[in-house]
């Protein structure tokens, strides 16, 4: 038969109409198949939307959050919701947070929380959030050469470390090696078990092996030389199956792992987008993300991989996993210690009003939040000390212009119901009981914080006002190299290098347990603090007399007759009064202004009042203050 060219057009219009059809009805059904831990598939629609262009979005990540299989199985998911393709690089925390820095990475993935806070005190990154956690475990051979089970994961290194020395048959111990969050925690478990692992764990001999590989390689190494290594319970159970090492320590507070999330702030970066950045920091912290995480792994292996980070783990672990997360730019402050609760809700007044800005709050000693701007270069917005002449002794006039004075406080002392002498304490006796040869007196760093500093001079003026000559003696000097030089009325204690005992007296460092968590945990009996940290941590504590509590601004003769010698410098006792400033290399000075004025409102002042501070209102002011905040100083 012979078709017409008419016929044949006919014919051929039918087949291709025929033929695209099937092609939508075979689109249509298809589905993107990702294998989970549970052996079975995410069955995700595939994301491309014709009529929408789809966004490409670069995400660093640990190789824990890849190895384990978790972001393959929410990457489809995340994708079809949002119409954006992730790209992911998987390499050790630190190398990630190379390329966020570089700015080749809208999102970073990680966990080590050291090197996130550094990464966004320098500004570099929004809405960090907590969206996982598991535990570290240290895993080694069944046999346990190094008889370390039962251990705590600090003497475990110990034992390690003694027997590697001692090349004691078959102990090895494989390390990451790669800059990792994982190798940030192991770094953390060495010093807390008493090593310097620069000069004494790394390169130290053949049984310390330095994989420089992910996690999964570093198992499967450490499976081959039959040696121990740290990894994240996650990881070791993906590849359990195919390893002979079993899990020897899986408890102990330094092996918590926590993963984060946070927005990366564009800078050179094209492709860079932090509003897409944030859509997959909303994705990790919803509650049905935070359900899939919870189910990951647990057909295959008994028990998740990951936890969700819910309000309750959130709180227990102080981080943050709130909502929402829609900021663009970081406002960074620099706070001392003390201001932690009530600048948190200074934060919440502050992001109510400034649209597009979160505050980034950072909490250490004053002099140490100082120096990260005057030494190390860092851009804080604000800067917050509990001694506001640091502010214009150690910042004005090179890096900052004026100090505002904003707050008042107290030194008291503070105990627990468990404490030595508890029930018998009062304010009339309560030097007495710190000269008890049994009880412990836990302060801050002198070197660093002006609450630590403080508490040796109350004691110097206790001495004084109670006329009780030996009174710092049997307190501190019995049981550290801390000294008084008295000349004539004058007195200068010495706190360079204080050598506490640990016994009689603490002193906590940056990295350990806080004076509170000793105090607390019944390791010392009494601190001598400010009053608002007595206040924030809900504990009993007794009012000292003006004449040496530091709080009253009309007996700042009286105090400066007290100094101290400390690394930065000589100290005068004086009042405790706050002060901050807006460093003049901040990189929005703008959101500085917008968080002193939150601070200066009804609600600021009341948000310190309730944390047992003495809201300053007006302020006052010295140095060159901007005309956008003369409206808040006292002319006076």
């Amino acid at each position: 038969m012979v078709i017409s060219m008419s016929e044949r057009t006919i014919t051929c219009c039918i087949a291709l109409v025929v033929l695209l059809l099937i092609s939508l009805c075979i689109s249509g059904c298809m589905t993107t198949q990702q294998p989970s831990a549970n052996g079975t598939a995410a069955n995700v629609t595939s994301a491309s939307n014709a009529s929408t262009p789809v966004k490409e979005l670069l995400v660093a990540t640990t190789t824990s959050l890849y190895d384990t299989g978790l972001l393959d199985y929410l990457a489809p998911i995340y994708e079809k919701q949002y119409n954006t393709h992730l790209k992911i690089t998987s390499q050790g925390t630190g190398k990630a947070i190379d390329l966020a820095q570089r700015g080749d990475a809208d999102v970073l993935l990680v966990h080590s929380p050291s090197d996130e806070v550094t990464f966004m005190e320098n500004g570099n990154g929004v809405n960090r959030r907590s969206f996982a956690y598991n535990y570290f475990e240290i895993v080694g051979p069944a046999s346990d050469p190094a008889q370390i089970k039962g251990l705590s994961p600090e003497d475990a290194f110990k034992k390690l470390k003694a027997d590697g020395a001692n090349n004691t048959a078959n102990v090895a111990f494989v390390s990451r090696g790669d800059g990792s969050g994982t190798q940030s925690a192991e770094k953390k478990i060495w010093k807390n078990a008493g090593f310097d692992y620069a000069t004494q764990i790394e390169k130290s001999g053949d049984w310390y092996v330095e994989a420089g590989k992910g996690m999964g390689e570093t198992l499967q190494m450490a499976d081959q030389k039959q040696a121990y290594t740290l990894t994240d319970e996650g990881t070791f159970l993906a590849y359990k199956g195919n390893l002979t090492l079993i899990p020897v320590i899986i408890k102990g507070d330094s092996l918590l792992n926590i993963y984060s999330v946070m927005s990366v702030v564009p800078k050179n970066n094209a492709t860079a987008s932090i509003t897409a950045a944030n859509t997959l920091a909303t994705f990790l912290t919803d509650n049905t993300t935070q359900q899939l995480i919870a189910d990951y792994g647990k057909d295959k292996y008994g028990k998740g991989l990951f936890s969700p980070m819910n309000a309750t783990m959130a709180k227990t672990f102080k981080v943050d996993n709130s909502a929402p997360l829609n900021a663009t730019t970081p406002a960074i402050v620099f706070q001392a210690g003390s201001l932690a609760t009530p600048f948190k809700a200074v934060k919440s007044i502050f992001e109510k009003d400034t649209t597009g800005a979160e505050v980034e709050l950072f909490s250490g000693s004053s002099i140490t939040m100082i120096e990260k701007v005057t030494k190390m270069g860092e851009k804080a917005d604000i800067v917050a000390s509990a001694d506001a002449d640091q502010i214009s002794r150690l910042m004005v006039p090179d890096n900052a212009s004026f100090t505002l004075n904003f707050a008042r406080n107290a030194m008291v002392l503070v105990y627990t119901n468990n404490s030595t002498s508890a029930s018998t304490i009062t304010k009339d006796n309560w030097y007495s009981v710190l000269g008890q040869d049994n009880v412990k007196l836990v302060t801050s760093d002198p070197t660093s914080d002006p609450g630590g500093y403080r508490a040796y001079m109350t004691l110097v003026l206790a001495e004084s006002y109670y006329k009780v000559p030996d009174l710092f003696k049997k307190v501190v000097s019995d049981h550290s190299a801390i000294t008084v030089n008295k000349t004539g009325a004058n007195t200068t204690i010495d706190l360079t290098n204080p050598k506490q005992d640990n016994k009689g007296l603490l002193i906590p460092n940056a990295t350990g347990p806080t004076y509170l968590d000793l105090l607390t945990s019944g390791k010392a009996d009494y601190a001598l603090v400010y009053r608002s940290s007595a206040v924030d941590a809900g504990l009993p504590y007794i009012e000292l007399p003006d004449e040496i509590s530091l709080a009253n601004l009309s007996m700042s003769k009286d105090y400066a007759l007290v100094q101290a010698k400390t690394p930065s410098g000589l100290i005068p006792a004086t009042p405790i009064v706050y002060g901050l400033t807006i460093p003049t290399r901040a990189a929005h000075p703008d959101l500085g202004v917008a968080f002193i004025k939150a601070l200066a409102s009804d609600q600021g002042a009341a948000a310190l009042n309730k944390s047992g501070l003495a809201p300053m209102t007006p302020m006052t002011a010295t140095g060159t203050v901007p005309d956008s905040l003369k409206s808040l100083v006292s002319t006076t």
